[in-house]
């Protein structure tokens, strides 16, 4: 699977800079990880001025990456 930036619509992303963590979002739907667990990962490490926007990018990754195909599920 690859997960380009083109599967973001980089216009609906409050700050460009959120484009990483937007294809973290985009990436979570192919790995068998709560998605609690990337939110607690990104509250850990992002500061709170930060941390509403990115968890937004996050959400839109999730919802605008492509779907995950049950045969190539990464399974951690």
């Amino acid at each position: 699977m690859l997960i380009e930036p083109s599967h973001v619509d980089t216009a609906q992303l409050e700050n460009k800079r959120s484009l990483n963590v937007a294809m973290l979002g985009c990436l979570s739907r192919h790995l068998d990880l709560p998605e609690a667990c990337w939110q607690a990962a990104l509250e850990a490490n992002l500061p709170p001025g930060l941390l509403v926007s990115n968890l937004r990018a996050f959400a839109l990754g999730r919802q605008q990456g492509p779907p995950p195909d049950a045969a190539s599920r990464a399974r951690l």
